[in-house]
């Protein structure tokens, strides 16, 4: 029986690009969920709403081990993070599961 290994991919993103990262990633079938929540950060961006913090979006992917770092690479050119400032981005080790 083959193991489903899963893999977050998460990040702090600039505000209002967590939408456009759910419309792209979630018809992608290794995608098992993708959302974001709204946070605040006081060094990752110049632009501050809050005093000596600003906005940014708290993005979080659960994907499948085997197409992880084909979707990482994709998310990291998506969000143009090799040539803009808007944020940064991990992949965590598997996670693990258990059942009864």
């Amino acid at each position: 029986m083959k193991k489903n290994n899963f893999i977050e991919i998460g990040g702090l993103i600039r505000k209002g690009l967590g939408h456009n990262v759910i419309e792209k990633f979630s018809k992608k079938k290794s995608v098992k969920t993708v959302g974001f929540a709204n946070g605040r950060t006081n060094d990752l961006f110049s632009r501050k709403q809050f005093g000596d913090a600003g906005e940014s979006e708290i993005l979080t992917l659960i994907v499948s081990e085997e197409e992880s770092e084909k979707i990482f690479n994709e998310l990291f050119f998506f969000l143009e993070l090799h040539k803009k400032n808007q944020g940064i981005i991990y992949k965590s080790e598997i996670i693990t599961k258990s059942t009864f």
